[in-house]
This record gives C-alpha cells, structure tokens and sequence, in this order.
C-alpha cells in the first residue's frame, strides 16, 4: 500500500511529507520519519529534559518534529 505521512515541525510551522510504501500505518511512519531524520538532521546532541521526554510520550520528538498525518493512498 501506499500512505502520505506528513510531520509537522511546531516551533518552525513547516509540513514535512513523505510518500512511502508500507504494509501498515505504523510501518509507514517508521519509514517516512527515517525519510524526515535524512532529510532534517538533528543538531548537536543534547540531554533530554523531563519535560523533553513528556513530549516524545506524546508524540513529539526531541528534534520538534511531531506526526501529523498518515493518509493511505
């Protein structure tokens, strides 16, 4: 199958989206975040804040960038 998975970057207000082949939704995010991280790399490394960590729990990575959207095509 194939799936437009879009991830969105809060602090910049920039939509990223990735066109993936996937059997599920959640492999197709595995993918297209493995696409994000190639394309946006993160800075320098950093120690994680509770508060960091809260947000990842949530759906929100370190780096900003949280799913937005999986939409099978």
């Amino acid at each position: 199958m194939k799936w437009d998975v879009e991830f969105f970057h809060d602090r910049r207000r920039e939509l990223a989206r990735y066109e993936v082949e996937a059997v599920t939704p959640a492999e197709a995010t595995r993918l297209a975040r493995a696409l994000l991280v190639a394309a946006h790399p993160a800075g320098k490394p950093r120690r994680l804040t509770l508060f960091d960590r809260a947000q990842q729990i949530g759906g929100l990575h370190a780096d900003g960038w949280g799913l937005h959207r999986v939409v099978n095509r």
